[in-house]
């Protein structure tokens, strides 16, 4: 009995290592076998990358939805840090270089030294040329010979590439180093690349590891000479902005909005990065490449400018100044050295811009071709005159002027001040009225009809600097106006302005200012705002660009710009009236000799010239040059539009206001050229 239990237990005992030795066996196949490979990889040293994937950026159109600003698909060649071996980079920037030269592609080489020998900083750069001597640890006083020396060193670019190429290269390895070129930060070489290049650069892939094909978005610009200062370009980040934007999640290698809208609604429009996340062996096997994050696309935006008749608005002040410049335009040699210009047109009811033109003008499509010639062309093109140009109003400003002065009790709509074309109050100090042998007796409303420099003489120095300066600042004069873009606030003539300046306040002073001459300066866009104030009967509204911001492809509306009053000066309704009604007497009087008769300026394509308010000025730019300008508003009754115009150096600026009234009315505008390209009439 004892004998076959102990034969059991030895039984029991041998099927249990048995079953223990095939079940070793077992897992001995499958790490051998079936999972070898994976339990290799895993004796070997892995590494993780996350490449960043770029999201498509927002659209731009305008208020009739018509896109401005856009994307298209393109093609990049970057350079991953994770498969690119050590010493290799110089023989794969060469293989890539070579198949973009031969196709006529550009590539990513911001060293501001010229690509071609002998060799020289680039003119114009010297702040980059600061930063680069400091990246390359040499002295202030390195000349361009040691910087390329040292790149050449440090690069270890071997003198067994021509000299061309040898430059090439370390412009890129400049590139790559600035942009901080790591396993976590792809270099992008080049971007925008046509087909037939990625399929070459395809069928090289084995002989350029650490090359990588990938899709992305390129910024399109739509009719690019359209209201180019508004829409705003993107460009590649700088090592500056960089520094700035890191921690809110920007790369080296990212876009950003550089001007306009693109760069004033940079947070809406740049959408959020996807991740890419590649794990690669020591040896540069690719153990996984998978999508950990989507990106997600920007949010787009609508404009509050009509393309269209912001074209036309371009066209009415280019047309303006040929005309000036024609041998049609005989009435006054003033004038003759306009070049440039400015004009705003808002929504009476909301703010909304519907025009906004700077001239001259530039297509941004010209600009990214080629952005030094058009920095350098004449009357420099890519400042903003609207938002950045600050001008004296001149007489436009009277109708600030009156307006206080009625509100401040000073006179009233039926008190009248006697011209006699000279200004006697001050000992030694005798300003004079434009027209010499004066206007006789005026009320307020025959003031503002005839500009009557005595009349808002006396006005401006009964109410004292203060109190004018004050209700200036009542219609944005001097004052931030709350628009999206960035813009000049300009300056109100004051005590405080003249002790900022250094100058002496004199007594006279004040009724300089009640004229807008002395130190005030207003944008065009101030004097659009100004205009939409009086049209609105003292309702003064933020002026604003951007209507709406909806998602990516416009079908989800996120929110509207509302209208948002800034002031409300609606107690003094019946004080506008009386304004207005002198706008009015200014608009129905502005008569030029046209063929040999008189005709009214706006007796034009469906303008009604009993409803065109608008006040006009020839402000002094010094002792013998003016410029002119206006603002307006229109119909008078029951506005919609108003606009402020300078042209600099110019003269009838009203002749630019009535076509601009037009082609809101009729949405036409058809100018008249002779054989020889001359401008022939003002309308």
């Amino acid at each position: 009995m004892a004998k076959i239990s102990a034969f059991i237990r030895f039984a029991v005992l041998a099927a249990i290592v048995i079953a223990a030795a095939f079940m070793c066996g077992l897992r001995l196949l499958q790490i051998q076998i079936a999972d070898g490979e994976k339990y290799l990889a895993m004796t070997m040293s892995t590494y993780t990358a996350e490449q960043p994937i770029e999201a498509a950026r927002g659209v731009i159109a305008d208020c009739n939805g018509i896109i401005l600003n856009s994307n298209e698909l393109c093609y990049s060649v970057n350079l991953q840090r994770a498969s690119l071996a050590e010493g290799t980079e110089n023989e794969i920037i060469y293989r890539v270089l070579s198949v973009l030269i031969a196709n006529g592609e550009e590539w990513n080489d911001s060293l501001p030294i010229t690509r071609t020998a002998p060799y020289s900083f680039i003119a114009g750069k010297d702040k980059q040329v600061d930063t680069m001597r400091s990246e390359l640890e040499l002295g202030v006083y390195a000349t361009v010979d040691n910087c390329m020396n040292e790149m050449y060193k440090i690069y270890e670019i071997s003198d067994k590439y021509d000299e061309q190429m040898r430059r090439y290269i370390a412009g890129v390895r400049y590139e790559m180093q600035i942009k901080d070129f790591s396993y976590q930060n792809q270099f992008v070489l080049a971007s925008g690349i046509s087909e037939e290049t990625v399929l070459q650069l395809k069928e090289l892939s084995s002989l350029l590891p650490g090359v990588d094909i990938t899709e992305g978005w390129s910024r399109l610009y739509n009719n690019g000479s359209v209201a180019p200062h508004l829409r705003g370009t993107v460009g590649a980040i700088s090592a500056e902005e960089y520094a700035v934007l890191k921690d809110s999640g920007y790369t080296m290698n990212d876009v950003i909005g550089l001007s306009g809208v693109e760069l004033a609604l940079e947070s809406e429009l740049r959408g959020e990065r996807g991740i890419r996340t590649i794990t690669r062996s020591s040896d540069g096997t690719e153990l996984s490449d998978e999508v950990t994050l989507d990106p997600v696309a920007g949010n787009s935006v609508k404009l509050t400018i009509d393309s269209e008749y912001q074209r036309m608005v371009q066209d009415i002040v280019q047309y303006h100044i040929d005309f000036l410049h024609s041998p049609h335009y005989t009435q006054d040699d003033r004038g003759k050295n306009c070049q440039s210009g400015a004009a705003v047109v808002l929504d009476v009811k909301t703010g909304g811009v519907l025009a906004m033109v700077s001239n001259p003008g530039y297509d941004i499509n010209d600009l990214l071709e080629n952005y030094e010639a058009v920095l350098a062309a004449d009357q420099q093109p890519i400042f903003n005159r609207a938002l950045n140009g600050a001008y004296r109003p001149g007489s436009t400003f009277k109708t600030i002027t009156a307006t206080a002065a009625l509100a401040e009790g000073i006179v009233d709509a039926e008190d009248t001040i006697f011209c006699n074309g000279s200004y006697t109050y001050y000992t030694g100090y005798t300003p004079h009225c434009w027209q010499l042998y004066g206007h006789g007796a005026l009320d307020v409303e025959l003031a503002l009809r005839h500009s009557c420099n005595i009349f808002f003489y006396e006005t401006a120095r009964l109410m004292g600097i203060d109190r004018l300066s004050w209700w200036a600042s009542r219609f944005g004069v001097g004052t931030d106006l709350g628009f999206e873009l960035t813009m000049e606030n300009g300056q109100m003539t004051s005590h405080e302005l003249y002790d900022r300046l250094g100058l002496t306040w004199n007594e006279g002073d004040v009724v300089q200012a009640g004229i807008g001459q002395s130190e005030t300066l207003l944008t065009p866009l101030h004097m659009a705002v100004q205009a939409m104030t009086i049209a609105n009967r003292g309702v003064r509204y933020r002026p604003h660009i951007v209507e709406a911001v909806y998602n990516y492809d416009y079908s989800e509306l996120l929110y509207e710009t509302e209208p948002e009053i800034v002031e409300d000066m609606s107690e003094y309704e019946g004080v506008f009236e009386t304004v207005i009604d002198g706008m009015k007497m200014v608009s129905e009087s502005a008569y030029f000799v046209c063929e040999g008769q008189y005709v009214n300026t706006y007796e034009y394509k469906g303008i009604d010239v009993s409803q065109v308010a608008t006040k006009t000025g020839t402000p002094q730019k010094t002792t013998t040059i003016y410029n002119s300008a206006i603002v307006g508003f229109y119909p008078a009754d029951d506005p919609e539009i108003a606009f402020g115009i300078l042209m600099d150096e110019g003269e009838y600026s009203r002749h630019v206001a009535a076509n601009i009234i037009s082609a809101y009315v009729t949405r036409e505008f058809d100018p008249v050229y002779d054989e020889e390209g001359y401008a022939v009439l003002p309308l």
